[in-house]
């Protein structure tokens, strides 16, 4: 057993005839086996009612001092319960009918109010398909709700088949108190049959009668109300209770008419009797009236409340498609951002490591204090490139200017811890960015001039101005460092081609496309400029 089963019981599932001849075929060994239990019940709840026929006899079993035997006419009402619950409504509802049908044509009654007495015990029926189709609570009453349930819908089936009673009465000329004796022994005599005898099969054996129909029939999943099975029920309803009020009108006003006509009356009893006739007709189309009404009132209801639901639903699904989408995508870009983060993170790492690497050949004479401090310098260069880049709040794009304001302001940090009086201004058009692979060799080279600056710009205790630029024109984006040291010396290009840092200038220069322009006079400038569309 499923553990959904277990945990809410067993609701009702109805296996219907068309999926069981769709499904396996009229061939098949478990439809034929089926069909034939089901034959045989059919069998028994006519046979009960020629055997209740035979020993009991119709003039006095619904007399006041055996309505304990009423009990026996249920037998058919009793296997179409079972059937319902069990199989589904259709499977109940040929047994009943047949039954009732049979019953009632046996007792001497006319087709016409055989039908009339056989509909109430079908309407009784429906009730209980209806109402564990719409609901959804436990067949086998395996829990206080579902049982109370049951025996709230099997109060109102028993009143709904207690209908036939009046069929009953009306046919066999009953006086009125007779009536009522006999209406309330038939629904209560079906009400504690449903409640002693049907409630305690269906704890029992329901279990263990729907593990084997799951074995042997596969049965699919109840599909849900629709309002198109919602409307043909209510209209049913109404037909079947309008059928009903019809047919008891024509009927107790013809055998009203007949008795009249044939009892020689005089003409003021009969005129009083006409009247009576046509209160009642008036009655009964009022009856017919709201049952109209209240079925397409119901109708209509339902239908709006359809409608509304629909909409909200349909709102509420393309909302949650939305966000689902948007959620999908903001994902997509997440894992592509993390990925691109990566492979990022593990080029700087390379490129990090490569340029220690150069500084421990190459500057052989430098002491490890300042290698350190060029190594600092470099990290902390592309530190602050991924935290410009987090400011813009657009993924792979560094602004500039923030990225310059930041790298002054730390440079500025550091000089100040060493007692040198630099001035580091800043001097940048808004709005300026680079994607993050033009953005890490632009920044390197910005922080390269600037260090170099310096460090070999300024002799020791000089004040100094440090100033950078950063401007985009028409084709070309500019930085440009100047200082207002001591100049450059003059073999500075030897020195340039040995030393590291211009190297590295030269070396992500040309990564850039850009070109490289060298100043000195009263002051001292290096200028580097990148093509616009490369930047």
């Amino acid at each position: 057993m499923a553990e959904s089963e277990k945990a809410d019981g067993f609701s009702y599932q109805p296996l219907t005839m068309d999926y069981a001849l769709d499904r396996f075929g009229v061939g098949s060994g478990r439809v034929l086996s089926l069909f034939a239990i089901w034959i045989a019940l059919i069998g028994l709840s006519i046979s009960s009612a020629f055997i209740v026929e035979h020993f009991f006899g119709f003039s006095d079993i619904l007399s006041q001092d055996k309505i304990g035997q009423v009990f026996l006419i249920q037998v058919p009402m009793l296997i179409g319960m079972l059937l319902v619950f069990w199989v589904g409504f259709e499977w109940g509802f040929i047994p009943v009918f047949v039954s009732t049908f049979v019953l009632a044509f046996t007792a001497a009654m006319t087709w016409h109010w055989a039908l009339l007495y056989s509909m109430s015990f079908t309407l009784g029926l429906s009730i209980y398909a209806l109402s564990y189709y719409c609901v959804s609570f436990d067949v086998s009453l395996r829990s206080l709700k579902s049982f109370t349930f049951y025996i709230v819908v099997s109060l109102f089936a028993a009143l709904a088949c207690s209908l036939g009673a009046f069929v009953w009465s009306r046919f066999y000329h009953l006086p009125l108190f007779e009536t009522l004796i006999i209406w309330k022994s038939w629904w209560v005599s079906l009400f504690l049959q449903s409640f002693l005898v049907a409630g305690p099969l269906l704890y029992f054996f329901t279990p263990m009668i729907y593990e084997w129909r799951k074995k042997k029939f596969e049965i699919p999943d109840k599909e849900e109300v629709s309002i198109k099975w919602i409307y043909s029920t209510i209209s049913v309803l109404v037909v079947v209770l309008g059928m009903f009020i019809i047919s008891a009108k024509l009927l107790g006003s013809q055998s009203i008419e007949n008795e009249i006509a044939g009892s020689g009356m005089s003409q003021e009893v009969f005129m009083s009797m006409m009247s009576v006739n046509e209160s009642f007709e008036i009655v009964t189309w009022i009856s017919i009236s709201l049952v109209f009404f209240i079925g397409i009132g119901s109708i209509y209801l339902v239908g709006s409340w359809n409608t509304n639901l629909k909409e909200k639903v349909d709102e509420q699904t393309h909302l949650l498609r939305e966000k689902e989408l948007r959620l999908s995508s903001a994902l997509n870009e997440r894992n592509q951002l993390l990925n691109e983060i990566h492979d990022r993170v593990r080029a700087n790492l390379t490129m990090v490591l490569a340029i220690l690497e150069l500084q421990l050949k190459s500057d052989t004479g430098k002491s490890n204090e300042q290698i350190l401090k060029e190594s600092h310098s470099l990290i902390r260069s592309l530190t602050i490139v991924h935290e410009s880049m987090a400011q813009t709040g657009r993924a792979n794009r560094v602004n500039l200017k923030n990225y310059a304001i930041k790298l002054s302001n730390r440079i500025g940090q550091s000089l100040r811890k060493e007692n040198k009086n630099i001035q580091i201004r800043v001097n940048a058009d808004d709005g300026i960015e680079l994607d993050m692979d033009r953005a890490i060799p632009f920044a390197l080279i910005t922080n390269e001039l600037v260090m170099n600056a310096c460090t070999h710009g300024f002799v020791s205790g000089d004040e100094g101005l440090i100033v950078v630029e950063i401007f985009k024109g028409a084709e070309k984006l500019s930085v440009k460092v100047t200082d207002n040291g001591i100049g450059l010396p003059a073999d500075f290009e030897s020195l340039s081609k040995r030393g590291l840092g211009m190297r590295m200038v030269r070396a992500f220069s040309k990564q850039l496309n850009a070109s490289l322009e060298v100043t000195s006079s009263e002051n001292t400038s290096f200028k580097v400029e990148v093509p616009v569309e490369d930047s």
